[in-house]
């Protein structure tokens, strides 16, 4: 019984590490998987601005074909019924002193049961460009959506090399604070052999205690990124993501001058497309001022059923009907005068409208160029970063041999081991900003 029971007492042993290992294999995997091109496609499914954004475009839709119903005819029914009381009348002169009672002629019942029909044949443009007008605004809203999905893009890359940046600088920090331990280790032994004074260990001591403050601070910030991104894709701020990436994208290159960046963006940034739109509004107001100048032209019919006959006089008890058929024409002779100072405003606001359009082009052109340069120059950094690190390692390999050797100070030696994690973390920097440029350059051009 004794074995059994080991044997039962190994067995779920095994079990409970194999199922643990096996969970933490998953959740490792689950980490592996987030790439950029999934946190965007995330993002543009359940970030909050995105779908916002989108029910708006549905609303800019629905509005359109609200205005094309103006076009249809218009069907109305109507149905009354009236009591009239007891009429009185009055001499003159004599006010309510000597009121009279009046019978009702011919019944104190009134009723009456109507259908009509209106159609506008014409009015000067009006319905045409309110549609015109609703459908340049469900397109203006559908560039918003792009311009919105482009936004929420960047800070998605943005906040994704944030958290890839802090997950590299984790791993170097751990491995330097490995190195500190290591480095401690020796100069402990040394000072026990009487070749060091205490207060080397004190300093490296305090090296690594500054290390493992470091390390914190990281783990705080790939907190921070990692809900941050969370929240961008709409997932649960605890889920746990890893970028599986590169921090550079292989296609981060230039492949084109300045000016054909330019056109680039000039034909496909939504910004531009925004403007354009606007400007097309202007227009449209400018138009629509105009319609009041011209006649409006109408159909109608009619058929009803009353009681009483109130055709006749006296009045027939009785009930009656007819129908109407006919054209209403109108014109508003003093719309011409009194509505100029609204055209005028339009006429402003259209001015006004493509200054902003040609603002947007300067504004669009300077951050064009702005990324382009600020890419070129992060590439520079990353050439040079790489030289650091290298000039870093020998001078630390140089600096650590001849300190073993008492030919160095400690405070050498920190300097080092400090100025080659911190050229390491200069390259990482670099590859972020340039990435981020990129990014930044392709968002520009409208292709993010």
């Amino acid at each position: 019984m004794i074995y059994r029971s080991r044997a039962w007492i190994l067995i779920v042993t095994i079990s409970t590490v194999i199922a643990y290992q096996a969970q933490a294999q998953a959740n490792l995997q689950a980490q592996l998987v987030l790439t950029l091109d999934k946190a965007w496609q995330q993002a543009e499914a359940y970030n909050k601005e995105v779908q916002l954004q989108q029910q708006q475009v549905v609303i800019s839709q629905e509005l359109v074909k609200d205005r094309q119903t103006e076009r249809l005819p218009r069907v109305m029914t109507r149905g009354e019924y009236t009591y009239l009381g007891a009429l009185y009348g009055y001499e003159p002169k004599k006010w309510l002193s000597n009121p009279e009672s009046v019978p009702v002629p011919p019944s104190p019942h009134v009723y009456s049961a109507a259908l009509r029909t209106e159609w506008d044949v014409y009015t000067g443009g009006r319905i045409k460009n309110q549609i015109e007008t609703q459908a340049v605004n469900a397109e203006l809203e559908g560039q918003r959506l792009s311009l919105t999905r482009e936004d929420i893009r960047l800070r998605v890359a943005q906040v994704y090399l944030d958290l890839k940046r802090n997950l590299v600088y984790r791993g170097l920090t751990q491995g330097n604070i490995t190195e500190s331990e290591r480095r401690l280790r020796q100069i402990q032994s040394l000072y026990k052999n009487g070749v060091v004074l205490r207060s080397d260990v004190l300093r490296a001591e305090l090296q690594t205690s500054r290390q493992q403050l470091l390390l914190t601070e990281i783990n705080n910030n790939i907190t921070l990124a990692n809900q941050r991104l969370n929240i961008l894709m709409g997932a649960p701020e605890e889920q746990p993501n890893a970028p599986a990436e590169d921090i550079l994208p292989a296609t981060a290159l230039l492949t084109g001058s300045y000016e054909d960046y330019v056109r680039q963006a000039q034909g496909q940034a939504p910004e531009l497309r925004v403007a354009g739109l606007q400007t097309r509004l202007s227009q449209l107001r400018l138009e629509g001022t105009e319609v009041i100048r011209r006649p409006q032209v109408g159909m109608f019919a009619g058929y009803s059923y009353n009681f009483p006959n109130r055709l006749t006089f006296p009045f027939v008890p009785q009930i009656y009907s007819f129908g109407e058929v006919g054209v209403r024409v109108a014109y508003n002779i003093t719309g011409r005068y009194y509505d100029r100072h609204a055209e005028r405003a339009a006429e402003l606001g259209l001015e006004r409208q493509k200054l902003a359009e040609q603002n947007v082009l300067d504004q669009k052109r300077q951050e064009v160029k702005t990324a382009y340069v600020r890419f070129q120059e992060t590439l520079e950094r990353i050439r040079i970063a790489q030289q650091n690190i290298q000039q870093a390692s020998e001078n630390y390999r140089i600096v650590n041999s001849t300190y073993f050797n008492q030919l160095a100070l400690l405070t050498d030696l920190l300097d080092a081991d400090n100025q080659l994690l911190q050229s390491r973390f200069d390259l990482i920097t670099a590859q972020v900003q340039a990435a981020t440029q990129y990014y930044q350059l392709q968002k520009a051009l409208g292709t993010l």
